[in-house]
Protein backbone atom coordinates (compact mmCIF):
# COMPACT_ATOMS: atom_id res chain seq x y z
CA UNK A 1 0.00 0.00 0.00
CA UNK A 2 1.44 3.35 -1.00
CA UNK A 3 0.66 6.97 -0.20
CA UNK A 4 1.76 10.30 -1.65
CA UNK A 5 2.23 13.21 0.72
CA UNK A 6 3.77 16.66 0.73
CA UNK A 7 7.43 16.40 1.70
CA UNK A 8 8.19 17.46 5.27
CA UNK A 9 11.38 18.80 6.82
CA UNK A 10 11.97 15.30 8.19
CA UNK A 11 11.96 13.90 4.61
CA UNK A 12 14.72 16.12 3.19
CA UNK A 13 17.68 13.86 4.03
CA UNK A 14 15.77 10.77 2.93
CA UNK A 15 14.81 12.40 -0.39
CA UNK A 16 18.39 13.62 -0.96
CA UNK A 17 19.66 10.07 -0.41
CA UNK A 18 16.98 8.74 -2.75
CA UNK A 19 18.10 11.21 -5.45
CA UNK A 20 21.74 10.22 -4.92
CA UNK A 21 20.73 6.60 -5.45
CA UNK A 22 18.55 7.37 -8.47
CA UNK A 23 20.80 9.90 -10.27
CA UNK A 24 24.26 9.59 -8.76
CA UNK A 25 26.32 12.06 -6.79
CA UNK A 26 27.18 14.15 -9.87
CA UNK A 27 23.54 15.04 -10.65
CA UNK A 28 24.20 18.72 -9.81
CA UNK A 29 26.56 18.97 -12.81
CA UNK A 30 23.62 18.80 -15.25
CA UNK A 31 22.56 22.15 -16.73
CA UNK A 32 19.07 21.92 -15.25
CA UNK A 33 20.61 22.52 -11.82
CA UNK A 34 21.57 26.03 -12.99
CA UNK A 35 17.86 26.74 -12.56
CA UNK A 36 17.68 25.42 -9.00
CA UNK A 37 19.90 27.70 -6.89
CA UNK A 38 17.47 27.85 -4.00
CA UNK A 39 14.97 25.59 -2.33
CA UNK A 40 12.13 23.93 -4.23
CA UNK A 41 8.54 25.06 -3.69
CA UNK A 42 7.58 23.39 -0.41
CA UNK A 43 3.94 22.81 -1.32
CA UNK A 44 5.05 21.23 -4.62
CA UNK A 45 7.41 18.61 -3.18
CA UNK A 46 6.02 15.10 -2.89
CA UNK A 47 7.13 11.84 -1.30
CA UNK A 48 5.71 8.45 -2.21
CA UNK A 49 5.86 5.93 0.61
CA UNK A 50 5.22 2.23 0.19
CA UNK A 51 4.39 0.57 3.50
CA UNK A 52 5.77 3.64 5.26
CA UNK A 53 9.12 3.65 3.43
CA UNK A 54 10.01 6.56 1.10
CA UNK A 55 10.62 5.05 -2.34
CA UNK A 56 9.99 8.02 -4.62
CA UNK A 57 9.91 11.79 -4.72
CA UNK A 58 9.05 14.66 -7.00
CA UNK A 59 10.01 18.29 -6.54
CA UNK A 60 9.16 21.47 -8.43
CA UNK A 61 11.01 24.78 -8.63
CA UNK A 62 9.71 28.11 -9.84
CA UNK A 63 11.70 29.51 -12.77
CA UNK A 64 11.24 32.46 -15.07
CA UNK A 65 10.43 32.06 -18.75
CA UNK A 66 11.10 35.61 -19.90
CA UNK A 67 8.90 37.55 -17.47
CA UNK A 68 6.56 34.64 -16.75
CA UNK A 69 6.97 32.57 -13.57
CA UNK A 70 6.43 28.91 -14.45
CA UNK A 71 7.14 25.57 -12.79
CA UNK A 72 10.15 23.37 -13.47
CA UNK A 73 9.32 19.72 -12.83
CA UNK A 74 11.94 17.53 -11.30
CA UNK A 75 13.78 15.78 -10.24
CA UNK A 76 11.49 12.78 -10.27
CA UNK A 77 13.27 10.03 -8.38
CA UNK A 78 12.25 6.44 -7.74
CA UNK A 79 14.45 3.89 -6.05
CA UNK A 80 16.24 2.08 -8.90
CA UNK A 81 15.15 -1.37 -7.77
CA UNK A 82 11.49 -0.28 -7.83
CA UNK A 83 11.36 1.40 -11.23
CA UNK A 84 8.66 0.17 -13.58
CA UNK A 85 6.07 -0.31 -10.81
CA UNK A 86 4.16 2.91 -11.63
CA UNK A 87 5.45 5.01 -8.72
CA UNK A 88 6.85 7.69 -11.03
CA UNK A 89 3.59 7.86 -12.95
CA UNK A 90 1.66 8.32 -9.71
CA UNK A 91 4.00 11.08 -8.52
CA UNK A 92 3.82 12.99 -11.81
CA UNK A 93 0.03 12.67 -11.94
CA UNK A 94 -0.27 13.93 -8.35
CA UNK A 95 2.10 16.81 -9.07
CA UNK A 96 0.27 17.92 -12.20
CA UNK A 97 -3.08 17.72 -10.44
CA UNK A 98 -1.82 19.76 -7.48
CA UNK A 99 -0.19 22.36 -9.77
CA UNK A 100 -3.60 23.14 -11.26
CA UNK A 101 -4.68 24.64 -7.92
CA UNK A 102 -2.09 27.44 -8.27
CA UNK A 103 -1.63 30.27 -10.79
CA UNK A 104 1.42 29.10 -12.78
CA UNK A 105 0.58 29.00 -16.50
CA UNK A 106 2.88 26.13 -17.47
CA UNK A 107 5.33 23.46 -16.38
CA UNK A 108 8.66 22.83 -18.07
CA UNK A 109 10.59 19.58 -17.75
CA UNK A 110 14.02 18.45 -18.90
CA UNK A 111 13.22 14.78 -19.12
CA UNK A 112 12.89 11.55 -20.99
CA UNK A 113 11.44 12.15 -24.45
CA UNK A 114 9.23 9.06 -24.34
CA UNK A 115 8.04 9.41 -20.74
CA UNK A 116 6.38 12.80 -20.30
CA UNK A 117 4.10 12.99 -23.38
CA UNK A 118 1.78 10.40 -21.83
CA UNK A 119 0.91 13.06 -19.22
CA UNK A 120 0.21 15.71 -21.88
CA UNK A 121 3.67 17.29 -22.21
CA UNK A 122 4.57 18.65 -25.64
CA UNK A 123 7.98 19.43 -27.14
CA UNK A 124 9.35 22.86 -26.20
CA UNK A 125 11.43 23.11 -29.40
CA UNK A 126 8.75 25.01 -31.37
CA UNK A 127 8.93 27.78 -28.76
CA UNK A 128 12.70 28.27 -29.19
CA UNK A 129 13.36 28.88 -25.51
CA UNK A 130 16.89 29.76 -24.41
CA UNK A 131 18.24 27.18 -21.95
CA UNK A 132 21.12 28.03 -19.56
CA UNK A 133 23.72 25.52 -20.68
CA UNK A 134 23.94 22.37 -22.75
CA UNK A 135 20.74 20.41 -23.23
CA UNK A 136 19.50 17.96 -25.80
CA UNK A 137 16.60 20.10 -27.09
CA UNK A 138 14.23 17.14 -27.45
CA UNK A 139 14.36 16.66 -23.65
CA UNK A 140 12.64 20.01 -23.04
CA UNK A 141 8.86 19.68 -22.83
CA UNK A 142 5.97 21.87 -21.70
CA UNK A 143 2.72 21.11 -19.92
CA UNK A 144 0.16 23.89 -20.24
CA UNK A 145 -1.79 24.77 -17.10
CA UNK A 146 -3.42 27.94 -18.48
CA UNK A 147 -5.12 27.57 -21.85
CA UNK A 148 -3.44 29.63 -24.55
CA UNK A 149 -0.22 30.28 -22.65
CA UNK A 150 1.98 28.25 -25.00
CA UNK A 151 0.43 29.90 -28.06
CA UNK A 152 1.33 33.28 -26.55
CA UNK A 153 5.03 32.31 -26.60
CA UNK A 154 5.26 32.01 -30.38
CA UNK A 155 8.23 33.88 -31.83
CA UNK A 156 9.51 35.25 -28.52
CA UNK A 157 12.64 33.07 -27.94
CA UNK A 158 12.42 33.60 -24.20
CA UNK A 159 15.23 32.70 -21.79
CA UNK A 160 14.71 30.29 -18.90
CA UNK A 161 16.37 31.48 -15.70
CA UNK A 162 16.10 30.99 -11.96
CA UNK A 163 13.72 33.22 -10.01
CA UNK A 164 16.32 33.93 -7.33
Amino acid sequence: MYEIAIQTEADIKIVDALMDEAFGLDRHARSVWNLRPGAPIAEMCFVLRDNGVAVGSLRFWEVMLGTHPILLLGPLAVRPDLRGKGYGKELVSAGLSHARSFTWPAILVSGEVDYYPKFGFVPAAPYAIKWPGFIEPERLQFFELKDGFLASLAGQNLPVRPTK
